[in-house]
């Protein structure tokens, strides 16, 4: 029923709830488990266009700066996919991992249309109120803009 199980990431303890799951369905169905972590790089352009009137040294200083930020989140990101992936590979299950830069529900959608993903298994922060008004929900976004079955798992879980 299953074959591709993929697994958004953000390094929180309640996004490796989701971990579980993915791992007693991908056992079930002989599944490969997709691990995907997408970094955010507004804040990357925030330090980058805060140069804003300082010249031309600060705009090329902050650039650099921006790029190493970059590279950096970049790199705990790999390391975190790649031992979150040996954990399940111990058990036996095959793991595919990628990080990606950019707005988190397209990558995720992108993601599925690409890799044949046929089930998304993530975990919701249990935000409410002001919070989740505000900050938003990218698991309910992605319940509603995707076309494969979405497994949410409560905070509780």
């Amino acid at each position: 029923m299953y074959s591709h199980v993929l697994v958004p990431l953000d390094g929180s303890e309640a996004s490796e709830r989701a971990l579980a799951h993915a791992q007693a369905l991908a056992a079930a169905f002989d599944a490969r488990v997709h691990l995907l972590q997408v970094i955010s790089i507004s804040h990357e352009y925030e330090i980058y266009h805060g140069a804003g009137e300082g010249g031309l040294m600060a705009m090329e200083y902050s650039i650099e700066m921006a790029e190493q930020v970059t590279a950096a989140r970049q790199t705990r990101a790999e390391d975190y996919l790649k031992a979150t992936a040996a954990r399940l590979e111990a058990d036996g299950i095959p793991v595919h991992t990628s990080v990606r830069q950019g707005l988190t529900l397209d990558n995720i959608t992108d993601f599925v249309a690409e890799n044949g993903i046929d089930l998304i298994v993530m975990s919701t922060h249990g935000r409410s109120g002001l919070q989740r008004f505000f900050i938003g929900s990218v698991t309910d976004r992605v319940i509603r803009f995707s076309h494969v079955p979405v497994l949410a798992i409560p905070p509780d879980e």
